[in-house]
């Protein structure tokens, strides 16, 4: 079985800058608006004190010009020159430490009192020391039921208006940042888009001009490494075209002098040699069709065709069982308890198998090879004597292992290993859903 693994979840940068950009506009404005609602909602004090420091100073400018001029004195503001002066209403909840020269002096009587009513007066002193050194206190004076007045109901209204103020004002700003987020953004979307067309055919094209010159380094180094593989990949190309026929030269001369001395008289010994320079000349020419397949992209292996699975695992152990000769090697076959058959590539199936139990037999040399069939899923195990369990290093796979690993990958079939404690090594593999299953006809019996 093979593991899937999830891929981790990945991001759009152009979103990722957008969306933070925003938020980053609305927490700013939230805060700015609910800043100037507190201030409109509770500005007018400080706009009653700059009103009475107002009229201090001019008052002040005024003594300059005429040293007897009244007090100021206007809609409910008077001015006195000492506490005492002071109405009684004020003067039974304040006393003269409560007052600081030059700071605005608030309180609301209607918080003192049990009755409540609108003539509750609010009291504003603004105490103030004039140029002469004289002190002077600034009473403006309100009554809670002013709060319906035409002052007030416009000055609450002004404050409610601050909330589609600041809805406005973000709408503008939310359009703003999104025109330059798209401005920001762009150049990355063009070179991500950019980068996907690329390939060997339109290398030659100059390459665009980002707008910055991260990006633009990002670009160069792209283009350099996409030139690189392909240089790589036209010498691979030109070497796989030369070594096609360059090996394939020697195995096929090999081969048919193999043929001429087979029908030559041989005695027991020359044929036994003939015979392995038969098979290793075999194994050649096998190992060399699979190199140069897995150099060819999308290059076919060889028609579909109708296996008996079983069968043909036994004509490879065959083929195969001279790797076991001169070691304490033995292999046990278990077939599937009823014979199936597959479609599939005869030349992919036999590179497959004939490498996972050559591995076997050449990485064993003293022990048992247990080569399982289940179904379509072959499993081939080595045990290894010689560990008696106590093995640390796990047996070398080989190029075969490894080749089988690479056309697994190519014709989406399964293919794992495991090691064992003694050394050995459990591989299983199965053709997968993309191969035809059915059972072979049943034999009859005569």
């Amino acid at each position: 079985m093979s593991s899937h693994c999830c891929a981790p979840k990945t991001r759009s940068f152009s979103r990722f800058v957008r969306n933070y950009v925003l938020l980053g506009l609305i927490i700013t404005l939230v805060l700015y608006t609910a800043v100037l609602n507190f201030y409109m909602l509770y500005g007018k004090w400080m706009v009653a004190a700059f009103q009475l420091q107002l009229i201090a100073e001019q008052y002040d400018d005024q003594l300059l010009r005429d040293p007897n001029a009244p007090l100021p004195k206007g809609f409910n503001i008077e001015s006195f020159e000492n506490f005492d002066q002071l109405p009684a209403e004020l003067r039974a909840h304040v006393t003269p430490d409560d007052l600081e020269t030059g700071e605005l002096f608030y309180i609301n009587t209607d918080q003192y009192t049990d009755q409540k009513t609108p003539e509750n007066p609010i009291f504003l002193v603004f105490p103030h020391q004039l140029a002469d050194g004289r002190n002077i206190l600034i009473l403006q004076t309100y009554h809670v039921g002013d709060g319906d007045s035409v002052f007030f109901e416009r000055l609450h209204n002004l404050a409610w208006l601050s909330v589609p103020f600041a809805l406005i004002v973000i709408c503008i700003f939310a359009w703003f940042l999104w025109i330059i987020g798209k401005r920001l953004t762009k150049p990355s979307e063009d070179l991500q888009s950019w980068a996907n067309n690329l390939t060997a055919d339109n290398l030659g094209a100059p390459i665009p001009d980002f707008g910055f010159e991260e990006l633009n380094d990002v670009a160069h180094e792209l283009h350099r490494s996409v030139d690189q593989i392909d240089k790589f990949v036209a010498r691979e190309r030109e070497f796989l075209r030369q070594a096609s026929h360059e090996l394939r030269t020697p195995v096929t001369i090999v081969s048919g002098n193999v043929e001429l001395l087979e029908k030559s008289p041989l005695n027991t010994t020359q044929s036994r040699v003939m015979a392995r320079i038969k098979r290793a000349n075999r194994n050649m020419q096998q190992l060399l069709e699979t190199l140069l397949w897995l150099g060819r992209e999308n290059a076919p292996l060889g028609e579909t065709e109708h296996i008996h699975f079983s069968s043909f695992i036994e004509q490879e152990i065959s083929d195969l069982s001279y790797l076991t000769e001169g070691k304490h090697v033995t292999c046990h076959f278990v077939p599937d308890s009823r014979e199936t058959e597959i479609a599939t590539s005869r030349a992919a199936l036999m590179i497959v198998v004939s490498n996972l139990i050559r591995n076997a037999f050449q990485h064993t040399p003293k022990g048992q090879v247990t080569i399982t069939l289940t179904g379509t899923e072959l499993t081939v195990e080595n045990t290894i004597s010689t560990c008696n369990g106590q093995c640390t290093t796990p047996q070398g796979e080989g190029i075969g292992l490894q080749l089988v690993r690479r056309i697994c990958q190519r014709l989406d079939w399964h293919c794992t290993s495991t090691h064992l404690p003694n050394g050995g090594m459990s591989v299983s593999f199965d053709p997968g859903a993309r191969t035809l299953v059915k059972p072979a006809p049943e034999l009859v019996e005569s």
